[in-house]
């Protein structure tokens, strides 16, 4: 298990590669002006959240943890050097959060007998009832 304080910061780590998207979209459009720093704000800082609590909250082991770090320093190179840095950024983040996402589903439950039950069982009629 590791320290869920790393792990967090990891999650947000992947909140920000999209951050640094996004920033770049909007500088490579122009578009740089309070209104759009609002609401890159409004959008970002609670996905960084979201990212940032279900790694804390998942049970990624240390090579997930690893791929998910590689992953998001692809992003951040590639935001600031390419011309689609952007979408690399994006697509880059996307992907580290679907591998924390997977690592914070629930354990499967045991599969037994009691899974199954028979039509029989399930009858509301009294003479069917045991």
């Amino acid at each position: 298990m590791m320290d869920k304080n790393l792990l967090t910061g990891l999650g947000a780590l992947t909140g920000l590669v999209s951050m640094a998207g996004m920033i770049r979209l909007i500088e490579g459009a122009g578009l740089t002006s309070a209104f759009s720093w609002v609401f890159l704000l409004l959008a970002m800082v609670p996905w960084i959240v979201y990212a940032a609590w279900r790694a804390r909250h998942g049970t990624l082991s240390r090579p997930a943890a690893l791929a998910v770090l590689g992953i998001d320093v692809l992003g951040f190179i590639g935001v600031w050097l390419f011309t689609l840095g952007p979408v690399i950024a994006l697509a880059a983040s996307l992907v580290a959060f679907a591998i924390i996402w997977v690592h914070d589903w629930p354990q499967r439950r045991a599969r037994g007998e009691d899974v199954f039950v028979r039509i029989e069982e399930l009858a509301d009629t009294p003479e069917h009832v045991s």
